[in-house]
C-alpha cells in the first residue's frame, strides 16, 4: 500500500511538471511579442577560454570566436591555460599575435587551479562591460553574440544562456545525448520565461562584468561553478535570460565511462550546491525557482532513483518466476505482442502518458532550437536505452552528496 502511494504520488508530480511546462510553452507561443531592433550600441565583451589538456579541439575554438559577426575592436578574447601538460599553450599562442580589425587576444598561463579559478584571473584584467566564458571544447556560430548582446539591452538582466547542441555526434551514445539536449534546449528556454534557470553552462553563458564582481567572482561550487553562479545570481534579484538562437556546439561524451563521470559531476554538485542555498527552497522571495523549480528537482532526482530501483526488482522477480516455472514444465513461456496482453493498469496508463509529454517536449526543444518539426531520429534509441543509464549516475550521486565524498572534474 505505502509502495503504491510513493509510487502514484512521483508519477502524478512529474506528469504535473511536464504538463505545467507544456502549457506554459503553449500560452508563451500563442502570446509573441516583436523582436527587439538591431543593436543601437554594441558593448564590449570579454570572451575567457579556460583551458585544461584542450590541444585537441581549442583550435576550433578560437577559430569559431574569431569568425564572430561582431565588432573585432569590442571583443577581448582571453585564453587562461590552467597548468596544461599537453600542447594546449603552445596552439594558444599560435592565435596570440592576431591584432586584425583591432581585435585584443590575450594568452596567460597559470598554475592548475579549476574553471572557477581561470575565470577570477581573467576577470581582474578586463574592463570590458561583460563576460563570458567559453569551454574550449566548444565552437560557437558566428551571430550567436550579437543574438545574446541585445537582450543586455534589458537592464534587469545580469545573465545570458544560449542555445547548446551537440556537435558532430558520431557514436550511438553521442546521438542519444543529441536528443537530450534538444529536450534540455526546452527546459532551459522555459526555465528562463518562468524566471528559474539554476544553471549558467560554461558553453557561452554571458554576464554583466560589474554584477560578477559585485558577487564576489567565480567560486568551485564542488565542482559545478556554473549552477553555483546561476544560483547567485539569481539569490541576488538578478534575471537569467536565454537565447535559443545564439547557437553554440559542444562536445559531448563518446563512451558510457566518461559520460558517467561528468554527469555523476554534475548531479552531486547539483545536490551539494541545493544544501547550500536551501534557503530558497520554498521561499515566496524567489518565485517559481524557491517555490517550484528547486523543489521539484530534488524530487525528480529521488524519483529517478526510486522507480529504476522499482523496475528492476520487479523484473528480477518476474525473470525468477519465468525460470521457475519453465523448469517445473520444462518448456519456457513464449512471450505475446497481442495487444490482450497490453498492461492497462492505472500506473502504466501514467508512465505511458510521461513518456508522451517528453516526447512532446523534445518535439518542442528541436522547434525552438532549429526551426524543424521533427524530432531527431535517435529518439527511439533514447527511451529505449538512455532513460535507463540516468538512474545509474543519479543514484552514484546521490550517495556521494550524502557522504560528501567530492568528485572530480576528469
Amino acid at each position: 500500500m505505502i509502495d503504491a502511494s510513493v509510487t502514484y504520488t512521483l508519477l502524478f508530480i512529474s506528469l504535473y511538471f511536464e504538463v505545467f511546462l507544456l502549457v506554459s510553452f503553449l500560452e508563451r507561443r500563442s502570446n509573441k511579442v516583436a523582436l527587439s531592433e538591431p543593436l543601437s550600441r554594441f558593448p564590449t565583451v570579454a570572451i575567457v577560454v579556460p583551458c585544461y589538456n584542450e590541444a585537441k579541439t581549442l583550435a576550433g575554438t578560437l577559430t569559431s570566436i574569431l569568425a564572430l559577426g561582431y565588432p573585432k575592436e569590442k571583443l577581448d578574447i582571453i585564453i587562461v591555460d590552467d597548468g596544461s601538460t599537453d600542447q594546449t599553450l603552445e596552439i594558444a599562442r599560435q592565435f596570440e599575435g592576431l591584432r586584425e580589425d583591432g581585435l585584443r587576444l590575450r594568452v596567460f598561463h597559470k598554475e592548475n587551479g579549476g574553471k572557477h579559478s581561470a575565470m577570477n584571473f581573467a576577470l581582474k584584467r578586463t574592463h570590458a562591460e561583460l563576460i563570458g566564458c567559453l569551454d574550449a571544447d566548444s565552437e560557437v556560430e558566428s551571430q550567436a553574440l550579437h543574438h545574446i548582446a541585445r537582450v543586455f539591452e534589458d537592464t534587469r538582466v545580469a545573465a545570458v544562456i544560449p542555445g547548446i547542441h551537440v556537435k558532430n555526434p558520431q557514436t550511438m551514445l553521442q546521438h542519444m545525448q543529441h536528443v537530450e539536449y534538444r529536450l534540455s534546449i526546452f527546459n532551459r528556454f522555459m526555465w528562463a520565461a518562468l524566471g528559474s534557470t539554476f544553471i549558467t553552462p560554461g558553453t557561452f553563458s554571458i554576464f554583466r562584468t560589474e554584477t560578477v564582481r559585485t558577487l564576489g567572482g567565480w567560486r568551485h561550487g564542488h565542482s559545478t561553478e556554473d549552477m553555483e553562479m546561476a544560483l547567485r545570481v539569481q539569490a541576488a534579484g538578478h534575471l537569467i535570460a536565454n537565447v535559443p538562437k545564439a547557437v553554440v556546439h559542444t562536445s559531448t561524451p563518446r563512451n558510457i565511462r566518461s559520460l558517467f563521470r561528468q554527469r555523476v559531476r554534475w548531479t552531486y554538485g547539483w545536490l551539494r550546491n541545493a544544501v547550500d542555498y536551501r534557503h530558497m527552497f520554498g521561499n515566496r522571495a524567489y518565485g517559481n525557482l524557491g517555490m517550484l523549480f528547486l523543489p521539484s528537482g530534488i524530487i525528480l532526482i529521488f524519483a529517478g532513483v526510486y522507480f529504476f530501483a522499482r523496475i528492476m526488482f520487479f523484473s528480477t522477480q518476474y525473470v525468477i518466476d519465468l525460470f521457475s516455472r519453465a523448469y517445473v514444465t520444462g518448456t519456457m513461456p513464449q512471450p505475446s505482442f497481442d495487444l490482450f496482453y497490453f498492461d492497462t493498469s492505472t500506473m502504466w496508463f501514467l508512465i505511458y502518458m510521461s513518456a508522451a509529454l517528453v516526447f512532446a517536449l523534445i518535439c518542442a526543444g528541436t522547434a525552438i532550437g532549429t526551426n524543424q518539426k521533427l524530432p531527431p531520429r535517435a529518439t527511439p534509441l533514447f527511451f529505449l536505452f538512455y532513460a535507463f543509464l540516468v538512474p545509474l549516475w543519479l543514484g552514484t550521486a546521490v550517495v556521494r552528496a550524502t557522504l560528501k565524498t567530492g568528485v572530480r572534474w576528469r
